[in-house]
């Protein structure tokens, strides 16, 4: 039986690469200081990398509450500078994966909350 195993060698390239993947998505446009990296999505930051290990996403405060049993067991997900965002660890491949879910779920959850403000 194989053994699946996670490798825990820290690199910023695993957040570069992720950057790399987000300035693809049509729905993000990419604002770059000289700190960090930050990505919109229609004119609303949503995301943030300071070239850490770390990203920053506003995921919303209601799909933070619904979800913060899993985002908890995860052990790479904590709570962000600012309401309704999360920091994420990214060290690997898989925590990149679930990065780019957790941003895909962001989007709709950014749209719907911004739909219900109007």
């Amino acid at each position: 039986m194989a053994v699946l195993s996670r490798t825990h060698v820290r690199s910023a390239g695993c957040v570069a690469d992720v950057a790399v993947e987000l300035t693809r998505w049509p729905d993000l446009v990419v604002s770059r200081t000289r700190r960090s990296i930050r990505f919109l999505a229609e004119g609303r930051e949503i995301i943030r990398m300071s070239g850490d290990h770390t990203a920053e996403l506003r995921l919303t405060t209601p799909v933070i509450d619904r979800w913060a049993r899993v985002l908890a067991e995860s052990h790479r997900v904590t709570r962000g500078h600012n309401a309704g965002w999360i920091r994420v660890e990214i060290e690997d491949r898989t925590d990149a994966q679930m990065f780019l879910s957790l941003v895909s779920v962001a989007l709709k959850a950014n749209q719907e909350h911004e739909a219900g403000h109007r």
